[in-house]
């Protein structure tokens, strides 16, 4: 079956909204073994009705999001009722429910509301428990458009709770089972020389790539399980310990489960990065379990006032605040005031200034301390400011999450 999702909205194409509709309903339609074979994201007006019908001369099953409501500018109902041949009708019932819903809120709707109750004749109305205005389902000579809210929070309630079982008791495909693997410290290109030839020998399956700052995404799809754990076994063998994580987990992620099964603390120490480690690691909840303490010592003297590095590695002549010294100083400082298992440093030239023929700009030293060693190490992550700090994050949790193997 063919889909194609539609996003409508001026406010998506100016930049002044994020759309995240596509990213959350591929993943909902591939685990019902559906895929997203075209996105596109039309401003109001007009161009919906152009990727209408040209949606609807491709696929099956057409997903558009947005344009319900009372205003001006929600025009979408009215398009694909008049595409599909369907009169607009008033429904009384979803009024009601309308003024109650503003009754409960204590506010008066205005005239226009009147316009969520129009359905197209013969469609399936699917209630809408957060907001007001409903979506809609139509069918017609084979094809089926859903419209749905724009908002997410209306959105996904009603995808879940009204339209996948309604979805579910019409059509039946093959499952679709996939495979994730998060591989650092290796680029894409020597990732694909290294697997794809064996893996495709295997049988019919999609391979996929995608390129992160420190790591590569390697991705398989196949109706057949069976040609998966072949293809992992032979992914495992190959890789090893530069598999990070598996099935989409994020690094930060692992590093929090990983520790809170261990019942293990982890402390971080941030020049370069800013906080960007404590940042990923807060991201994930319950990482208050495994993290109680993060510094961010940008300056020689916060790293000497709040760490106790020894001042005396940043007089001329020294080491200075990139090195081997500072960072096994900032990791073993943050480990020992934080009375944690484990902590992890990082100190680096981001640039675009400040480097030297010493210490170039991308170069950074990591400490890692555990009250078995401390010890650290050096990268040369040369890039752009940002992309600098993502791949020293990058880094950084990667030694957590190798370190931790070494905790029974």
């Amino acid at each position: 079956m063919k889909v194609e999702v539609i996003n409508t909205g001026s406010e998506l194409l100016l930049g002044k909204v994020v759309n995240t509709h596509a990213a959350w309903l591929g993943q909902q339609l591939f685990a019902l073994g559906l895929r997203i074979d075209r996105q596109v994201t039309v401003p109001d007006g007009p161009e919906i009705r152009a990727a209408l019908v040209e949606a609807l001369d491709r696929a099956r099953l057409v997903i558009v999001t947005g344009g319900l409501g009372p205003t001006s500018d929600d025009i979408t109902r009215e398009i694909a009722a008049e595409l599909m041949g369907r009169p607009l009708e008033h429904n009384q019932a979803i009024l009601d429910k309308i003024h109650e819903k503003f009754r409960r809120r204590g506010s008066v709707p205005t005239f226009n509301v009147s316009r969520e109750a129009q359905v197209p004749r013969g469609a399936t109305v699917l209630p809408n428990e957060v907001g007001t205005a409903p979506g809609l389902v139509l069918e017609e000579n084979g094809k089926i458009v859903v419209l749905l809210p724009g908002p997410p929070r209306e959105l996904k309630p009603m995808w879940t709770e009204a339209f996948v079982p309604w979805l579910k008791r019409r059509i039946q495909v093959a499952p679709l089972h996939q495979r994730n693997w998060s591989i650092v410290g290796i680029g894409e290109s020597k990732v694909a020389t290294l697997i794809e030839d064996e893996v495709r020998a295997l049988g019919e399956l999609e391979i996929g790539y995608c390129a992160r700052p420190g790591e590569v995404d390697f991705r398989l799809i196949s109706t057949d399980p069976g040609i998966l754990d072949a293809a992992s076994a032979l992914v495992a063998a190959k890789f090893g310990d530069a598999i990070a994580t598996t099935g989409g987990e994020t690094l930060e992620e692992y590093v929090v489960r990983v520790a809170t099964e261990k019942k293990l603390k982890i402390a971080t120490a941030e020049s370069c990065t800013g906080g960007l480690i404590g940042h990923r690691l807060t991201n994930v909840p319950g990482s208050s379990k495994v993290f109680e303490f993060g510094w961010i010592t940008y300056s020689n003297i916060a790293k000497t006032a709040d760490l106790d590095v020894p001042a005396e590695l940043f007089v001329p002549g020294g080491p200075g605040a990139v090195s081997e010294e500072t960072a096994c100083a900032m990791a073993e400082g943050a480990r020992l005031k934080s009375w944690a298992d484990l902590a992890v440093s990082v100190t680096g030239v981001a640039g675009p200034d400040g480097g030297t023929p010493e210490k170039p700009v991308g170069t950074a030293w990591f400490g890692v301390s555990s009250a078995r060693e401390t010890r650290a190490v050096k990268k040369n992550l040369s890039a752009d400011r940002e992309t600098f700090k993502n791949m020293a994050a990058q880094t950084a949790l990667d030694l957590l999450r190798r370190e931790l193997h070494t905790f029974a």
